[in-house]
């Protein structure tokens, strides 16, 4: 499969799936002089673009795909990328959360101006 039409077949940008290529996260077979890439391939490309929309860099990114490729007992040290991947995540939305509290008091301040704390100065 071509990574125009795994593009459209899986909804992965194709700028992404040219990045993973260039970068030696997939594998291709080589038909008509032109890179062919299967279908086991492109989901590969689907759990990677998943793991970097929730923050993994493309250098962890190669790390974790090596430890995948890897013929060597990797789970734990998976896990671990993930967990530290998962921490940062949470980290963010914990961070987004307190934003969305404090725009919230505003919010309310302005509303309720006779409340304790008064409205916004």
């Amino acid at each position: 499969m071509q990574l125009k039409e795994a593009s459209r077949c899986f909804c992965i940008p194709n700028e992404i799936l040219q990045l993973y290529a260039q970068n030696g996260l997939l594998k291709a077979a080589t038909a008509q002089g032109e890179p062919d890439y299967p279908e086991e391939e492109i989901k590969r490309a689907g759990y990677f673009w998943s793991l970097q929309k929730a923050g993994m860099d493309l250098d962890t990114l190669k790390r974790f795909a090596a430890l995948l490729d890897s013929t060597a007992d990797t789970c734990a040290q998976q896990i671990k990328i993930l967990q530290k991947c998962r921490y940062a995540l949470l980290e963010e939305i914990h961070a987004k959360q307190q934003s969305l509290d404090q725009l919230d008091y505003l919010i309310y301040t302005l509303k309720n101006p006779n409340t304790k704390g008064g409205a916004i100065p």
